[in-house]
């Protein structure tokens, strides 16, 4: 029996029928030719793609129900929505749309756009000091759609980020660290739709929003002493960009960069115009290798003591990238032995400048590196900072040093001379040692370890080193020849003459 054709359907226009005559035309030529059960899928399948596709009624001339607006034939995607907006749900079309022409079957807007929304949907605008600026212009279906969407807030695109830049393009592009929200699409973790008192529709002002969710940093900052002055100030963007970076930390720019450019310029100079610069500073984390950004219990946001910070490099030798090999300095920990005050204070910056410097070896100020230097005030501008200049310039040792025979001076006569004075590091450890007042108990000469050998007495002492004769001293009681000790070597540019009358007694203990 031959497969049947399908009636035409119903309420159709004069184009469409004369496609269903057409067909059944093929149908009937085709249908000696080919297989009966083939014929119908494809006849049926035909007729469907025409209904789907083609498929119209004519617009009615009339006023029609609203509950007649949405049908099979007419505004069929209107419902096709997981969530349908109320009236769409009731068939209230007139709530929002008004015919103004039955013949034409043509509609306006039941209200001016920026009041037709917000009939329903009361938002306050009157008091908002920032208000969303499609919801300033009355485009609220700029990101809704009017009829339904996937969830209640009837958005038009398929997520939150994608609506979101449709218009703010480019937040992310380029960028290697995405913040977390804005990885997720979920800008309305931060941000409201509509109207906010805070900048850029956020949801709270400044670190309160940022803290809402990094709660570990809201407890550190409730517990330390000092907080960084950006977070005083409730600016975590200050530092951080909130929504892509291409910096570790989502911050805006290098560490060193961004603590100088803006903030902290007098570190600029001595990091990038110091002659000498430290690697610390300008590698790796560079400032965040020392400080904690955002708060500590110490001063300058230090991370530990800074004896520590500094060991945390320094505990080995460390070879510069011009070859120079800077000793370890574990002594300055060291329980046991006798610490220079400095180092005792805990403060490396006593003496070095931890940023950058123009002299040496990071020092604050010039101090010879060499066992012998000729002696000049400006060489010697660091030990001056805390020592009297006098230890050095006066021959009588009146009330200066305990280092004296009888009153001769000994640091005038070891140090004051014109080339070969023994610099302060000829006899001291710079930074620690087993002895008082820091005696070596040798002294790096070449590749010899020359030794110092000296032995206190109750009112003097002696030493035995490799540099010259084993000598003694006696504060009570001179035991050397003043003149021939004096005469030797001493720097004439200072012009200083031997004592006219005998030396008093000191009066220091």
């Amino acid at each position: 029996m031959p497969p049947e054709i399908p009636p035409p359907p119903k309420k159709v226009s004069g184009t469409f029928f004369e496609k269903y005559v057409i067909f059944c035309c093929i149908f009937r030529i085709l249908q000696k030719k080919v297989p009966g059960t083939f014929l119908v899928a494809v006849a049926m399948g035909v007729v469907g793609l025409a209904a789907t596709t083609a498929l119209a009624v004519d617009k009615p001339t009339t006023a029609i129900a609203p509950d007649s607006c949405v049908t099979a034939e007419c505004h069929a995607n209107v419902k096709d929505h997981a969530v349908l907006h109320g009236p769409v749900n009731v068939n209230g079309c007139d709530a929002c749309h008004t015919l103004t022409d039955a013949a034409a079957h043509s509609y306006q807007p039941a209200r001016p756009a920026n009041e037709l929304c917000l009939f329903c949907h009361q938002v306050d605008l009157s008091g908002a000091k920032v208000v969303h600026e499609p919801m300033k212009t009355g485009d609220c279906m700029g990101c809704h759609d009017p009829h339904g969407g996937a969830d209640r807030t009837s958005l038009k695109s398929g997520s939150v980020s994608d609506l979101c830049n449709s218009c703010h393009a480019g937040m992310t592009a380029g960028k290697s660290t995405v913040h977390g929200p804005v990885a997720a699409g979920a800008c309305d973790a931060c941000h409201t739709s509509h109207v906010s008192d805070n900048t850029g529709l956020l949801k709270v002002a400044g670190k309160d929003l940022c803290l809402g969710c990094h709660m570990e940093m809201k407890q550190q900052l409730t517990q330390v002493q000092f907080v960084h002055q950006p977070l005083t100030d409730g600016d975590c963007t200050a530092c951080h960009d909130a929504h892509a970076s291409n910096n570790k930390m989502m911050i805006l720019k290098q560490p060193m960069q961004l603590c100088t450019d803006s903030c902290h310029a007098d570190v600029k100079h001595a990091v990038t115009q110091a002659k000498f610069k430290h690697s610390a500073v300008t590698e790796n984390d560079a400032c965040a290798n020392c400080h904690n950004a955002h708060g500590s219990d110490l001063a300058t946001l230090m991370l530990d003591q800074p004896v520590n910070i500094c060991l945390k490099c320094h505990e080995k030798p460390v070879t510069t990238p011009s070859g120079q090999t800077i000793a370890a300095v574990n002594q300055v920990i060291a329980p046991k032995l006798i610490k220079h005050g400095p180092v005792a204070d805990g403060s490396c910056g006593g003496c070095h400048n931890v940023h950058g410097s123009d002299v040496d070896r990071l020092l604050i100020k010039p101090y010879p590196d060499t066992f012998y230097a000729s002696f000049s005030v400006e060489n010697y501008e660091l030990c001056f900072t805390c020592h009297e200049q006098e230890r050095v310039l006066d021959r009588s040792a009146k009330g200066l040093t305990n280092f004296r025979d009888g009153d001769l001076n000994l640091h005038f006569v070891h140090v004051n001379k014109d080339p070969r004075g023994r610099s302060c590091r000829a006899c001291h450890e710079t930074h620690a040692s087993t002895n008082p007042l820091h005696v070596r108990e040798s002294v790096p000469y070449g590749n010899w370890s020359l030794p110092i050998n000296f032995v206190k007495s109750d009112t003097g002492g002696s030493c035995s080193p490799g540099c010259h004769q084993p000598f003694a001293y006696d504060r009570e009681q001179a035991v050397n020849d003043v003149e021939t000790m004096t005469t030797q070597d001493i720097n004439p540019q200072l012009n200083i003459q031997p004592p006219a009358t005998s030396t008093p007694q000191d009066t220091q203990p």
